[in-house]
């Protein structure tokens, strides 16, 4: 096990391990490691664990720039203390790295902010596995990042190569990511959650792309009965009660006003989303079927992580996820494929949660089937995502053996990886075998 504290002990890492011959896989993130890109029995681990440095928090230009190994649970409250939010994924877990998160393009609560998919990731430091450093974007350039005038915020280049969009999804098989700027949002001075409820999945995906093209919502997600109340209770009853009141699929959506005319705002904004319900059938609430109790956690745990004892999605002892996009045309339709093809699984431990992303461009569906360690749920996993790769889901995040499935329907695209990865990884030293490579 590494542990560096800086970027010259990482590159004095990777030079090293090239000599020896070593791999090397990256470990930024607190326990528990679901999808297993951070474990490799042929590599020894780099943790990150001490390049816990906030390097950066400005509110007048709406970023933030971290090393590696911060977490949520640490760069929230600064972040929040500034008068910023983050645009996060739904409920991260307390321990997850925020630049991991970014990397493997986990999927964001404010659609309306972002802008492309490698949002809210803006440039980063690595050190590639031939021991080369590289600053992306507008922070690259020979001098020491302490006497550049740059904004480094840019995520273009250097020169006509877009690498942040090279990194992300390679699990550190490219190279290794010691610190990154992410893209900030102001916090709003008032907002108000709603709650859009409806029978039908179809109903909500159309809602949702309407009111993105109109630029209401904040917070954006769509979740089922069990999933809403997974994340959002402690289990036991109170979980069972709060699935049994939800509706089958609940749109949260939060409005914001700022500075400025906030309320006023908000009454329009309002105004808008009633309307749009009623034209596609919605029902449009203030408290869900849980109650005003309920609505009142979710509002508070919104936009925070998960720092309970145990994660909600591992609440019954394991995890097995299916994450994809969709089209918003299509996502509606896949999902209900997913559903079907995971039947076997208990329609009280299949939690789904669909996230508008990219202003509403795609929607980025996730099931998350708990289980208490039934080996059998893996290889229905496996066929579901082998019928939804069939049905025009597209994977942009596989893992294990999916990864392997994925790649070899594009040989020329591997043909290219491959090369890429010569390039920058001659060795093969970071991560192999995760990938195509």
């Amino acid at each position: 096990m590494h542990y560096p504290e800086n970027m010259n002990e990482l590159r004095e890492i990777i030079s090293s391990a090239r000599e020896r011959g070593a791999c090397l896989v990256p470990l930024s993130s607190a326990a528990p490691h679901i999808h297993g890109g951070s474990s490799n029995e042929r590599a020894e681990t780099v943790s990150f664990e001490k390049m816990k440095k906030i390097m950066a928090i400005n509110r007048h230009d709406r970023y933030v720039r971290v090393e590696a190994g911060v977490s949520f649970a640490e760069l929230l409250p600064q972040v929040k203390a500034a008068g910023l939010r983050l645009n996060m994924p739904f409920l991260p877990r307390s321990g997850k790295s925020v630049v991991a998160s970014a990397l493997e393009r986990e999927g964001v609560l404010l659609p309306k902010y972002q802008f492309d998919y490698t949002d809210p990731l803006l440039n980063a430091g690595i050190i590639y596995g031939g021991g080369e450093e590289m600053r992306t974007g507008s922070a690259a350039g020979p001098i020491p990042m302490e006497e550049s005038r740059a904004d480094m915020v840019s995520p273009w280049g250097p020169g006509t190569v877009d690498y942040m969009r090279f990194l992300m999804g390679a699990q550190g098989t490219m190279g290794l990511v010691g610190w990154a700027t992410l893209k900030a949002e102001i916090a709003p001075s008032v907002s108000r959650l709603f709650f859009v409820e409806a029978d039908e999945l179809e109903i909500l995906t159309s809602l949702a792309s309407e009111l993105l093209f109109r630029r209401i919502p904040d917070d954006c997600i769509i979740l089922n009965n069990v999933s809403l109340a997974a994340a959002f209770t402690d289990g036991g009853e109170e979980e069972s009660a709060a699935a049994a009141a939800a509706a089958s699929w609940t749109l949260i959506c939060r409005i914001c006003g700022y500075e400025r005319y906030g309320e006023e705002r908000l009454n329009i904004y309002e105004g808008y989303l009633r309307d749009c319900c009623r034209e596609f059938g919605a029902r449009c609430k203030n408290v869900p079927g849980g109650g005003e109790t309920f609505a009142e956690k979710i509002d508070s745990m919104l936009g925070e992580c998960d720092s309970r004892e145990t994660y909600w999605k591992m609440r019954r002892g394991a995890v097995e996820e299916i994450l994809f996009l969709a089209p918003p045309s299509k996502a509606a339709a896949i999902t209900k494929l997913g559903i079907e093809a995971l039947k076997a699984q208990s329609e009280k431990d299949l939690g789904i949660i669909i996230q508008p992303q990219v202003q509403g461009r795609a929607f980025r569906v996730e099931f998350e089937l708990m289980h208490s360690g039934d080996e059998a749920v893996a290889e229905r996993v496996w066929e579901a995502e082998k019928s939804l790769f069939a049905a025009g889901a597209f994977f942009d995040r596989p893992y294990g053996k999916l990864s392997e499935f994925v790649f070899s329907k594009d040989s020329n695209e591997v043909d290219i990886m491959r090369k890429m990865k010569k390039l920058f990884d001659p060795d093969d030293i970071l991560n192999p075998g995760k990938l195509c490579f």
